[in-house]
């Protein structure tokens, strides 16, 4: 956890349904003020003043699927052979 002011300079990932619960699997860089970046999942985020978010639904050859054998929810190459 960082307690101060950074800019969100990237962030990309997913919103994944996890046994019918929305759960969102995001990677962010952060950036701070003497130019430094820190990298990595994130977890929580507190936004000020505003924060734009752009959310675009992935083509159904894209959508992940529940692993049995993990139980994470992965993308599935067999899906998409056909798209």
């Amino acid at each position: 956890m960082f307690d101060e002011q950074m800019e969100l300079a990237s962030c990309l990932g997913d919103i994944a349904d996890d046994h019918g619960k929305p759960t969102l699997h995001a990677h962010a860089v952060l950036g701070r003020r003497d130019s430094t970046a820190v990298a990595g999942h994130l977890q929580k985020l507190d936004v000020l003043p505003t924060l734009e978010v752009i959310l675009m639904e992935a083509p159904a050859h894209l959508r992940k699927r529940l692993d049995p054998a993990t139980g994470l929810a992965l993308m599935d190459p067999a899906s998409s052979a056909g798209a």
